[in-house]
C-alpha cells in the first residue's frame, strides 16, 4: 500500500497514520462524500492473516451496528486488490486529538475532568452492551479525547457478540491488554460486559491516580496480580478525589464478576452522583434560550475568491446559521445509545467552569410527580434547557435522548414538548457528527410532526429543513435539492418571502446545485437571490457577503477552461442509450429487489449498464442509503 491507492474506486490513501495489530491505518479521502476518514486495512496472507481478517470483519458489522456520540462512527467495510492482493478495508470517521495514553504521560487529569471522562467511557460501554457487545479491549490506548473534548471508544477489533463462548480466539489464546484484563479473562471463564467494567476500572485507577492498579513488566507476573492479589487502596483524599471513588473501584475491581456492579449505565450515574456535589458548588448559569428553527450554522458554503465586481466588504468571515433537528417516532425509539429512562427527575447539574464535564445522564431518579401534570412537564422543559448548556455537542445529545424517552412516556409520543425534545435530540446528534443517525430519526419523526402540528407548523417546517440540511451534508446533494425545493413553498406561505430563514434556504439549494455540479443553476438561482437580500438584510449582512462570494466563484469555475463536475456519483455519458424514466424502472426494481432468481437481476443490472454507459452501476445504487430515491439516483447518474 502506498500514498494515492484508491480502494474500491473511491477512498483515496493519503497519508499512513499507524498499525496495530490488526491492520494498517490511514488517512484516506472519501471521494464520493468529499470527506476525510480512516481507513483501516488488513491484508490476506496466511492462515494467522484470514483470522485477523475475520476478527476485522465482526469489527465492522459490531462497530456498524452502534450510533452513540462516545464510539467512533464506522461508514463502510469492504473488500479491494492492492498489488496484486486482496485485502479487506473499514472506513471510520477521523479523528483527531489525543488517546489516553498519551493525555496521562503529563500525568493524571484534573479529577473533575476524570470522572467526567469516566462518565463518557461508561455511557459508550452502556450502548454496546445494550448491543450484546462485549469490547474486550479497554485501555487507554482504545480511548481517545478529540480536538473538541469528546471521548471516542475506539478498535472493536477483537469484540464478540455476547455469548460467552471463546469465539474467534484459538484454544489456550487470550487476546487482550495484560495490564486490563479481568480475572475470567485468564481462565477462560464466562465472559460478558462485567469484564469491560473491570478493565474500566482499571483505567479510572489510571485516571485519577496516574498508575495502573497491578504493575509488572511480564504477563505471568500481570496474571498472577489480576488472580490473585487485591488492587491497592485508593486514598480520595491523597487525589482530590470524592470519597466514593474509592468503594466503586474496589467494586469494579472485584475478581468475581457477581461482586462487580450490574452494568456500564449504574457505575455512569453513580459517577454523576459523584459529581454533583462539585457542580453544585458552582455558581448556577443562566438557562440558555431554546434552539431555534433555523438559526444554526446551515449547510457549509465553499468561500470562494471573486472574480467579477468585488463583493461588499467584511469584517470578518460570514456566519452561516443551519438548521434544527427534530425526534425520532415515538412509535419506533431510534437506534442511538441507550440511556436510563428517569421520568420527572429534576434538571441535570449545570457544567462546572474549567474542564468538568455534565453528566451523561440525569441524576439519580428522585420520586416522580403524577405522569402528566404540570410539574412534570415543568421538569422536563428544565432538564432540556440543562442539555443545551452541556460542554460538548455529544453530551447533549445524551441527555435530550432521556429527556425524549420520559416525554414520550409522561406525555405521550404527540405532545409538542416530546416532538420538541427529539427535535433538539436529533440536532445535537448531527452536531456531534453522527449524520446517518440524525437522517435515520428525522426522517420517520418529519411525519409525526406533520401528523400532531400540520405540515407548516414552525417546528414541522424545522425539522424538514434540518433533515434537507443533513442530507446535504452527507453528500446526497440531488436528495437535498428534492427536499428543499418541496419545504420552499411552506416556509415561504409560514414566514413570507423575505424572513431571514426562507432566503438562508434558498442559499443552500444554490448551494446543493452548484455541489451537484449544475454552476449554471446555481448561478441563476444567488443572482435572483440576491437582491432579496439586499432589500431584506442589508448588503453587509454575512448572508449577503456570503452570497456574493459564492456567486462570484461559480462564475469563476463557468469562466475556466476544461471545467469538470464534481466528483462523485457516476455519471451517463453523453448519448445513454436508455431515457432517465426508463432508467427509473430499473432502478426502483433494482432497490425493491423484485427478482424471482439471480439471472433476474443480473439482466436488470445489465441493461442498466448498457443503458446508462456505466460499469458498475448496480453495486452504486444498492449502497444509496435508504432515504435516496430511485430518481434522485437517476438524477444524479443523467446530471443536471
Amino acid at each position: 500500500m502506498r500514498v494515492g491507492d484508491v480502494l474500491d474506486g473511491r477512498y483515496e490513501l493519503v497519508e499512513r497514520l499507524g498499525q496495530g495489530g490488526f491492520g494498517v491505518v490511514w488517512r484516506a479521502l472519501d471521494t464520493r462524500m468529499r470527506r476525510q476518514v480512516a481507513v483501516k486495512v488488513i491484508g490476506h496472507h496466511g492462515g494467522d492473516q484470514q483470522k485477523a481478517a475475520l476478527r476485522f470483519v465482526r469489527e465492522a458489522c459490531a462497530a456498524g451496528n452502534l450510533s452513540h456520540p462516545n464510539i467512533v462512527t464506522v461508514h463502510d467495510l469492504g473488500e479491494a486488490e492492492l498489488g496484486g492482493q486482496p485485502v479487506t478495508f473499514l472506513v471510520m470517521e477521523l479523528l483527531t486529538g489525543r488517546t489516553l495514553t498519551e493525555v496521562l504521560r503529563a500525568g493524571p487529569p484534573d479529577p473533575a475532568q476524570s470522572l467526567g471522562w469516566g462518565r463518557q467511557i461508561c455511557a459508550a460501554l452502556a450502548a454496546a452492551h445494550d448491543a450484546g457487545m462485549v469490547h474486550r479491549d479497554i485501555k487507554p490506548d482504545n480511548i481517545m479525547v478529540t480536538e473538541a473534548g469528546v471521548l471516542k471508544v475506539l478498535d472493536f477489533g477483537i469484540a464478540q457478540l455476547d455469548t460467552g463462548a471463546g469465539g474467534l480466539t484459538t484454544t489456550g489464546t487470550v487476546i487482550g491488554s495484560p495490564a486490563y484484563m479481568a480475572p475470567e479473562r485468564w481462565t477462560g471463564g464466562r465472559v460478558d460486559g462485567r469484564a469491560d467494567l473491570y478493565a474500566f476500572g482499571c483505567v479510572l485507577v489510571e485516571l485519577c491516580t496516574g498508575a495502573r492498579p497491578f504493575g509488572g513488566e511480564s504477563t505471568p507476573v500481570l496474571m498472577y496480580k489480576h488472580l490473585n492479589e487485591p488492587p491497592p487502596a485508593l486514598d480520595p483524599a491523597q487525589f482530590g478525589l470524592p470519597a466514593g471513588v474509592a468503594e466503586l473501584v474496589a467494586e469494579l475491581l472485584a475478581k468475581d464478576p457477581q461482586d462487580r456492579p450490574a452494568d456500564a449505565r449504574a457505575v455512569e450515574r453513580r459517577l454523576a452522583g459523584l459529581a454533583e456535589p462539585r457542580a453544585a458548588a458552582e455558581p448556577a448559569e443562566t438557562a440558555a434560550p431554546t434552539p431555534t428553527v433555523l438559526d444554526r450554522p446551515a449547510p457549509p458554503v465553499t468561500a470562494v475568491p471573486p472574480v467579477t465586481s468585488a463583493p461588499p466588504v467584511m469584517a470578518e468571515a460570514p456566519v452561516v446559521p443551519a438548521p434544527p433537528s427534530v425526534p425520532p417516532a415515538p412509535t419506533a425509539p431510534p437506534v442511538v445509545p441507550a440511556v436510563p429512562v428517569v421520568p420527572g427527575v429534576s434538571a441535570a447539574p449545570p457544567a462546572a467552569a474549567a474542564p468538568v464535564l455534565s453528566p451523561l445522564t440525569t441524576p439519580p431518579v428522585t420520586a416522580p410527580p403524577a405522569a402528566g401534570s404540570d410539574d412534570v412537564r415543568a421538569a422536563l422543559r428544565e432538564r432540556r434547557s440543562a442539555a443545551y448548556r452541556a460542554p460538548t455537542a455529544g453530551e447533549s445529545a445524551i441527555q435530550l435522548q432521556a429527556v425524549a424517552r420520559d416525554a414520550l412516556a409522561a406525555l405521550g409520543g404527540t405532545d409538542r414538548d416530546t416532538l420538541c425534545a427529539w427535535r433538539d435530540f436529533a440536532w445535537y446528534l448531527s452536531k456531534a457528527g453522527d449524520l446517518d443517525g440524525a437522517i435515520r430519526l428525522l426522517g420517520t419523526l418529519v411525519e409525526d410532526m406533520r401528523t400532531a402540528l400540520g405540515a407548516t407548523d414552525d417546528d414541522t417546517l424545522g425539522a424538514r429543513y434540518h433533515l434537507a440540511w443533513c442530507i446535504g451534508e452527507s453528500g446526497e446533494s440531488v436528495t437535498a435539492i428534492r427536499q428543499l425545493s418541496q419545504l420552499l413553498p411552506d416556509l415561504h406561505a409560514a414566514w413570507g418571502g423575505h424572513d431571514s430563514r426562507v432566503l438562508k434556504a434558498r442559499h443552500d439549494l444554490a448551494v446543493h446545485a452548484a455541489n451537484r455540479g449544475d454552476l449554471d443553476g446555481a448561478v441563476l438561482q444567488l443572482r435572483t437571490l440576491l437582491p432579496d437580500l439586499a432589500r431584506a438584510l442589508g448588503e453587509q449582512h454575512p448572508s449577503t457577503v456570503q452570497a456574493w462570494h459564492d456567486l462570484a466563484g461559480y462564475q469563476q469555475r463557468l469562466a475556466a477552461p476544461g471545467r469538470r463536475a464534481r466528483g462523485g456519483a457516476p455519471r451517463a455519458g453523453r448519448r445513454p442509450r436508455m431515457s432517465p424514466i426508463e432508467a427509473v424502472v430499473l432502478v426502483r426494481r433494482l432497490l425493491a429487489w423484485e427478482f424471482a432468481t439471480d439471472r433476474e437481476a443480473d439482466a436488470c443490472v445489465s441493461a442498466l449498464e448498457r443503458g446508462t454507459g456505466i460499469k458498475g452501476v448496480g453495486d452504486w445504487i444498492l449502497s444509496a442509503p435508504d432515504h435516496v430515491t430511485a430518481e434522485d439516483l437517476v438524477a444524479e447518474i443523467f446530471g443536471p
